[in-house]
């Protein structure tokens, strides 16, 4: 049976040109122990959207999986095949309170109330940018994590790139002595305005292309930055790398978000090993921090024409979660990335563009 697992990675890995091993075959298996609605699948399962699509697909030809209508189901044979894995059912271990997180929110109850109001006139993501921005409860808790950590109280705050709307809920905190955002889309950096303006917010926003390097006045002069990288090689580490370039110097931190959905695990280790090399160590990886909601392009993404079965998500129907990493400076960062052309949001990987 182990062999067999192996056959069908190996199978998936040369049809979509993503790193599988027999492993992700069984976290497959195991999503379909857990589950029959595909996104529920797509979410349990832990793997890039591509390799799981694929994956399905030789499970059929294999005769154990089968669909229909918006279902994707084990066969006898895939349900016996289990069996004789070993594999079992993954189990909703998650506290209820947190949704996993581990941050109680008790204390920034009001904060919250006043950002989902004003969030939600929020522009809509666009595919142009591969946007998808997470619940207003995950930018809250992601700026509880910054507080928790003492890299918001006090401290010079980049967000780099803020569909999240990171930079308005720290502000709104008043915690942070500085809060500055970089954005390409105009539509962002016009609604942040109008709501720093709004609410009094001191929040600097400037129109940036992140395929050039950092305004000079940016580099080395904040003790903090956050991001939500688009998830190819080169886009995540242009996003991580441009952040890195603004940190002042050892002890200085960033917040990251990195999925399973777009982002193998060789991908995950080829991102670390760069954060390394960069003078950063990684020092929390919180798994499934991230929730987001479903953006309007679902049936034009690349993945869309890749499903078995297709259903449109709704809208706070979150199945794309990605992990929060926090990375700390050890070394002066040493980042050499110049300007960058063409498209950033492509490669092997990439499902939601």
């Amino acid at each position: 049976m182990g062999m067999d697992l192996a056959t069908l990675a190996a199978r998936v890995a040369t049809e979509t040109r993503i790193p599988v091993t027999g492993r992700d075959i069984e976290r497959i298996l195991v999503a379909l122990l857990s589950a029959e609605d595909v996104w529920r699948i797509a979410e349990l399962a832990r793997i890039p959207l591509l390799a799981l699509c694929a994956g399905l697909r030789a499970l059929a030809d294999a005769g154990w999986v089968s669909w229909e209508s918006w279902l994707v189901r084990l066969t006898d044979a895939g349900a016996q095949a289990c069996t004789q894995l070993g594999l079992s059912p993954a189990p909703a271990l998650d506290c209820p309170r947190c949704g996993g997180r581990g941050i109680e929110l008790g204390l920034l109850n009001q904060l919250s109330a006043a950002f989902h109001e004003l969030a939600a006139d929020r522009p809509d993501a666009a595919q142009e940018f591969d946007q998808g921005h997470v619940t207003e409860e995950t930018t809250i808790s992601r700026v509880a994590e910054m507080w928790r950590h003492g890299d918001l109280a006090g401290k010079d705050l980049l967000v780099v790139g803020d569909d999240d709307l990171v930079s308005v809920a720290a502000a709104l905190t008043r915690l942070p002595r500085r809060v500055a955002v970089l954005d390409v889309d105009p539509r962002i950096t016009s609604f942040i305005g109008k709501v720093a303006k709004r609410e009094s917010l001191r929040i600097e926003i400037l129109s940036h292309d992140l395929r050039a390097p950092l305004p000079r006045s940016l580099a080395r002069a904040f003790d903090t930055f956050a991001c939500d990288p688009t998830e190819s090689l080169e886009g995540f580490l242009l996003f991580a790398g441009r952040g890195l370039a603004s940190l002042r110097g050892p002890g200085s931190a960033g917040y990251l978000g990195l999925t399973h959905a777009e982002a193998s695990l060789a991908k995950w280790r080829a991102i670390q090993e760069r954060l390394v090399a960069w003078g950063a160590a990684i020092t929390d990886l919180r798994d499934a921090f991230h929730a987001y909601v479903n953006w309007p392009y679902v049936e034009t993404m690349r993945g869309w024409e890749h499903l078995p079965v297709r259903r449109v998500p709704g809208r706070l129907e979150p199945w794309y979660r990605s992990a929060l990493l926090r990375i700390e400076l050890v070394t002066e960062a040493t980042v050499d990335l110049g300007p960058v052309e063409g498209n950033i949001f492509l490669d092997d990987e990439a499902a939601t563009t």
